[in-house]
């Protein structure tokens, strides 16, 4: 399947549009939503649209969005628990569950009991992985670059450190629990 930028387009320009258009009318219900709201709804339609627009570039190796997502967290963070993975992508264990085994019977990943706790499932990618790096790479710089057009290494960096401080920001509010 071809990836489709203008869809990326329309999707981002219509996420600012929606701002710009919550913001034009103080006098309805909107009222009530402020710059701060819009800024997280904005954030928030980005990170929908990039990865409903990396789904469609990967769709032709045969991945799903969990599976993908899977696969680039153990990039990161090799051998984690399958709970942990769960955990960091706020998914549900089955879900979880059925994309891990689906990418061991691809060969992709292996689990395989945790030394420190043997009813915990460790997941790890194989060598196999290896064979879609390079497509799954160029798919996302397709999106990067799409993402970052127009956007100078400055601004990129300085944009890194402000959300980076979010980050942090978010880190202090407490946790509901599992």
């Amino acid at each position: 399947m071809k990836f489709n930028w203008l869809w990326l387009w329309f999707g981002l320009r219509n996420a600012m549009a929606s701002s710009k258009l919550l913001a034009s009318k103080p006098d309805d219900r909107r009222s009530p939503i402020n710059d701060d709201d819009r800024l997280l709804y904005l954030m928030d339609e980005i990170s929908r649209s990039a990865r409903r627009s990396y789904d469609l570039s990967v769709v032709g190796l045969g991945l799903n969005r969990t599976q993908w997502r899977i696969i680039g967290l153990l990039l990161q963070e090799p051998e984690l628990t399958q709970a942990a993975i769960g955990k960091r992508l706020e998914l549900e264990s089955a879900t979880i569950g059925q994309a891990v085994m689906a990418l061991c019977q691809r060969g992709l990943a292996e689990r395989e009991r945790a030394p420190s706790d043997k009813r915990a499932w460790r997941i790890s990618l194989t060598s196999e992985i290896d064979a879609i790096l390079p497509q799954l790479r160029q798919s996302a710089d397709r999106l990067h670059g799409i993402l970052w057009a127009g956007f100078t290494s400055e601004e990129k960096s300085e944009m890194k450190t402000l959300l980076g401080r979010i980050s942090n920001n978010l880190a202090q509010l407490p946790v509901a629990a599992d």
